[in-house]
């Protein structure tokens, strides 16, 4: 059996980084004889995180191609590609409408091609269908259906749906693959009520509770003892930031608000006698855009104890960064994926909710109360919750133990059956 998984952007993002690592686990533990291609926009870096071979994602080149043509032409070409290139796609596919002769770009004739050699395609999870990331996100699998090939969306939180366009394609994609598996109802529950057809989803589990935890061959490197030893020192909470865009109109509030709320937490926490440990589940390796050392750092003028508040510079990967924060007595994160890479490696997690994903998992889990809404984090209420939460851990760990695991066991019969659903189309 020969699979490609693709739809990953970048192992710089240590969350996707830990989707990635849990599916291929979950499929090396099941049929270790499986050949798995990964395909990811940013392979170099995202090899060396996930040691092992990753390809590259040659739609994304393709469009940071025609994104950089220059000249009058170039733009034209580009605002005509924005606007009616998907639709191009799925006349293609539909064989239907004014658009189905229209030529293709090179590039997606030669994908189709690509995705012959394979017996399923699998478009791994995460956060990848949102409306604000647009409608370029639907064509890998627009293409696997040219290339009339099974297509299994595992793990995936879909939505918000608000744009007219979007909502076409998602119609389509959704109601055409062969499953839509969600990790977490409140995607359903946005699909319902925008009219998005419901028929081929099944409930899931994110991948990244998948990740094999390594406990007998895990060797860890100086940045990983160095962080381990500090860990041992002092009791510790670590924390995970990001930049907020594009979504800080969408909650209506600003980066420097959020920062400042976020300190008002870490200065709480220094006041139960904990140390804070900033780490970063995504940071800018390979040119990735996104740095979440650097609001690390920025927090730091807002801290009273700077001496107790440590931020990570080091290129950790999702594996490395799971054994700090088991090392950890509590995780406080922004980025939903620091949150279950921590309850992974069985140290309770807060989500802030920003979006619906972070608010869903937790509620799968039976921890609802894990996830606060960011409108919390910035009337100060969060403060408050985070000292409570810190006087309640024993407790605490023993459900997060039993709700870690029942969620283990969901996301092994669900890789389960996928694979017994593509050895049966073969």
């Amino acid at each position: 059996m020969k699979l490609l998984i693709l739809g990953n952007h970048t192992c710089g993002n240590r969350g996707d980084s830990a989707i990635l690592r849990g599916l291929l686990d979950a499929i090396n533990a099941q049929r270790p004889e499986t050949e798995v291609d990964v395909m990811s926009r940013y392979p170099v870096s995202s090899s060396w995180l996930l040691n092992r071979p990753v390809m590259g994602d040659p739609l994304y080149s393709q469009m940071k191609q025609h994104n950089n043509a220059a000249g009058v032409m170039g733009r034209v070409k580009k605002v005509l590609r924005r606007r009616y290139q998907h639709q191009v796609l799925l006349s293609r596919v539909t064989d239907s409408g004014n658009l189905r002769n229209i030529a293709i770009a090179q590039g997606f004739t030669d994908f189709v091609r690509l995705l012959s050699r394979y017996d399923a395609i699998i478009q791994v999870g995460g956060s990848f269908f949102v409306d604000l990331y647009g409608v370029p996100q639907f064509e890998h699998a627009l293409c696997s259906f040219m290339a009339k090939k099974p297509l299994y969306m595992i793990g995936h939180s879909v939505g918000p749906f608000q744009d007219e366009q979007f909502n076409q394609l998602a119609n389509y994609v959704f109601g055409h693959c062969n499953a839509l598996i969600l990790r977490e109802s409140i995607s359903l529950d946005l699909m319902k009520r925008s009219a998005i057809t419901t028929e081929k989803v099944e409930a899931g589990v994110d991948t990244a509770w998948l990740v094999d935890n390594h406990h007998q061959d895990f060797e860890p490197g100086y940045a990983v003892q160095h962080w381990l030893h500090m860990a041992a020192k002092q009791k510790t909470v670590a924390i995970t930031l990001r930049e907020l865009a594009p979504f800080d109109k969408r909650l209506g509030t600003t980066q420097q608000a959020y920062e400042q709320a976020f300190a008002g937490v870490v200065n709480r926490i220094l006041a139960e006698g904990y140390q804070v440990i900033a780490l970063s589940t995504c940071t800018g390796i390979d040119s990735y855009n996104k740095d979440d050392r650097m609001v690390a750092l920025n927090l730091r003028q807002y801290v009273n104890d700077p001496a107790r508040y440590h931020v990570v510079m080091d290129e950790l990967n999702d594996l490395e960064m799971g054994k700090i924060l088991g090392a950890c007595d509590l995780t406080v994160g922004t980025r939903l994926h620091s949150a279950i890479i921590s309850m992974n490696f069985m140290t309770p997690a807060i989500a802030i909710n920003y979006e619906h994903k972070s608010a869903g998992i937790m509620q799968q889990l039976g921890l609802p109360e894990m996830a606060v809404d960011i409108r919390h984090l910035l009337d100060g209420s969060l403060e408050g919750k985070v000292a409570d939460i810190l006087g309640q851990l024993p407790e605490l760990n023993i459900r997060v133990g039993d709700a870690v695991m029942r969620e283990r066991e969901r996301g092994v019969r669900m890789v389960e059956s996928v694979l017994t659903r593509i050895e049966g189309e073969k």
